[in-house]
This record gives structure tokens, C-alpha cells and sequence, in this order.
């Protein structure tokens, strides 16, 4: 069985139309949710990424009952304290941002949540401190890329309990393999759908600088290369619409087909991006549903769009007319990566152009 985590809806309605989809596949089965309040929550702690644009619902009763109804169906539910900018300890603010934080536990106790998901190792030690009764994850957002890394954080962080790999290793399968040698007592956990590009450069600024809000600060509130919609609109959006049969067989993304090449070096626990697509939740359940559906059989999803499949593709309308079918057999095999994927740091676009 593959076990899912997926982004938590935003309605009871919403979550049970989610977790009917297990009831749709043999071999997989979403067994835990993710997420983070609204920063217009008087629970917010800023800890948090700023991604939840629900701000109408600013009544923690609110949130508070769409976790207890996740929980009493058995999922692990896991809350997002996964912002990787710096702590500002140096603010006046700060001593009430930990009290905001003990206040935001101690509610989530009494409904028996007791994972966080982390991306700053000063808030990993905090939390190991005071509040150890707290499973701890890390986040992708720590975004390693080598094996020593893991090795040096563990040793930093014994007590974390799982890892989310760098969107950049998931077709490293020599370092995949040598992290569940190393890591015995770790969860391991990749995304499969999110779909950025491989050695995206501003990855980590993007993670770093979302807001909920649109922000631009200057006079005429003209100028873009300073708003938060910097990185997508600069980058992201724009290099997909100029490149985008480059970016599908570029992006790190792990098909329904492939996932049972991660299963034999034993790694069975996946995880779903789309809380940033909740909007258009409906959508976001076909995606899901067909994801399962092509794990258990490839003809499921044989007039599918591979774009059902990248959440960060989407929209792009210049892939629109992929199907699985008729397009699959182009995609780079996930064969390849297994035999080289460890080299592709190294050797992508001057010594191997297998993917373009």
C-alpha cells in the first residue's frame, strides 16, 4: 500500500469528498493531511508560510472543527510551522510570536495533534526543548541535496521522526536508496506532483517569500520586480510559457507509473501538493483521484492530459493536448534516472542531453 499526505480542505464536505477517493484505489490511500491556519487566525504565529488564503475564516472554532473531524477519521493530521526565513529574535515582537506559539499547541494538544512539520533548525531545537511530546518533521524547504547533509542534520536534529527530500533529488535513486540505508528510524517522504523545475534558482526565495496578500511597496504601485509575485511571474510563469515542452521533460515530477520504482528501494510514503490550487477544489480531486487510479493501472489514465498529473503545469495551455497516451512514450524514462539520476547535478546539458 502507497500512503498519501495531502493538503487539508477547507470544509468538512470538502475533506470527506477528499478521502472518498480511497475508496477508488487498490494500491494507495491518503492517510494523513497537512496544514496551516490563515494569518488572519488570532492562532497564527507567523511560523507558519503565509499560503492559506482562506482570511475570511479568522475564527480559530473554525479550523478547530475541520481538525477534530480529520482526526476522527483517522488521520494523521500534521501542522505546517514550515517557513524556512530566519527567526527575527531580535524584534520586540519575537517573545510574543513564542507566546502566540505555546498558546497554538496547547489547542492542538487538546485535539491531539502532536506533528509539526518544521523548516528552521533554531524552531526544530525550541520545539525538541519544550514541547517534546511534539513529533517533529522537516520540511523540503531545508532543500538538501547531498548525503552528507542529511547525515550532519540528523546528527544536528536526532529526534525527527521524518524528511521530506529536495524537489531536486527526487530522481537521485542512488541517494534515495543510501538515505533509507541511513536513515533506519526516519520516514521518508517525496512529492510526487508538484512539478517545479529542476534546479529552479529561486526555489527557496519563492518558499521564503510567500504572503497571502498582494504586496507591492512603492509610490505608484507599479513596480513588480519588487512584489511578492516576483518569482512566478519572473521566473516560474514565464520560463514555462517560452519553454514548455523543455520544462515537462525537465520538471522533477513523479508520474502514477513510476511509483512503483521508489517502492523497491522502499520508500512507499508520498506526498500531494495543491493547497495552493484549493480554489479550484473540484479539479484538484479529479487530479488526485486520477493519480490513484494510474497507480493501480495505466490504461485508467490513458486519455488523461500528462498536465493532470504536474500541479505547477496546470494551466499551461501549450501542453493541454498531451495525452497519456499519445505522449508517455516521449517523457524521459524513469529507467534513465535510475541507472544516472545521481549524475544529473553534474553532467546535465553538457555531457548528457537524454532529456531534451
Amino acid at each position: 500500500m502507497y500512503h498519501f499526505s495531502a493538503p487539508m480542505p477547507y470544509s468538512t464536505y470538502d475533506i470527506q469528498k477528499l478521502l472518498d477517493i480511497n475508496n477508488q484505489a487498490e494500491k494507495s490511500k491518503i492517510t494523513s493531511l497537512y496544514f496551516s491556519l490563515p494569518s488572519s487566525c488570532n492562532l497564527f504565529t507567523g511560523f507558519e508560510q503565509y499560503r492559506n488564503i482562506e482570511l475570511e475564516y479568522s475564527d480559530w472554532n473554525y479550523w478547530k472543527n475541520l481538525i477534530s473531524y480529520s482526526i476522527e477519521r483517522n488521520l494523521d493530521f500534521i501542522y505546517l510551522l514550515n517557513n524556512p526565513t530566519r527567526l527575527t529574535v531580535e524584534t520586540v515582537n519575537f517573545s510574543k510570536q513564542l507566546e502566540k506559539l505555546d498558546n497554538l499547541l496547547n489547542e492542538l494538544r487538546k485535539l491531539g495533534v502532536n506533528k509539526l512539520r518544521i523548516a528552521n533548525h533554531k524552531l526544530l531545537s525550541y520545539l525538541n526543548k519544550y514541547y517534546s511530546d511534539f513529533q517533529l518533521y522537516a520540511s523540503t524547504s531545508f532543500e538538501f541535496k547531498i548525503l552528507s547533509e542529511y547525515q550532519n542534520f540528523i546528527f544536528v536534529h536526532p529526534y525527527i521522526k521524518q524528511i521530506v527530500p529536495s524537489h531536486d533529488t527526487i530522481k537521485n535513486f542512488k541517494l534515495l536508496k543510501n538515505l533509507r540505508r541511513i536513515l533506519l528510524n526516519t520516514d521518508i517522504e517525496l512529492m510526487v506532483n508538484e512539478g517545479c523545475l529542476n534546479g529552479c534558482p529561486v526555489r527557496y526565495a519563492h518558499a521564503s517569500d510567500s504572503l497571502d496578500i498582494r504586496c507591492i511597496n512603492t509610490k505608484n504601485n507599479q513596480e513588480k520586480t519588487i512584489s511578492n509575485y516576483y518569482y512566478t511571474k519572473f521566473f516560474c510563469t514565464n520560463y514555462e510559457n517560452q519553454n514548455s515542452i523543455h520544462v515537462l521533460n525537465k520538471i522533477n515530477n513523479i508520474y502514477p507509473w513510476e511509483i512503483e520504482e521508489y517502492a523497491k528501494i522502499g520508500i512507499t510514503k508520498f506526498k500531494l501538493a495543491g493547497r495552493d490550487g484549493y480554489e479550484h477544489f473540484e479539479k484538484y480531486i479529479k487530479y488526485y483521484t486520477l493519480y490513484f487510479k494510474g497507480i493501480d493501472n495505466t490504461k485508467n489514465i490513458q486519455d488523461s492530459m500528462l498536465i493532470d498529473f504536474i500541479h505547477h503545469l496546470h494551466g499551461n495551455k501549450n501542453l493541454q493536448h498531451l495525452t497519456v497516451k499519445d505522449y508517455k512514450k516521449y517523457l524521459p524514462n524513469i529507467k534513465h534516472f535510475k541507472k544516472y539520476g545521481h549524475l544529473c547535478a553534474s553532467r546535465c546539458a553538457v555531457e548528457c542531453r537524454y532529456c531534451y
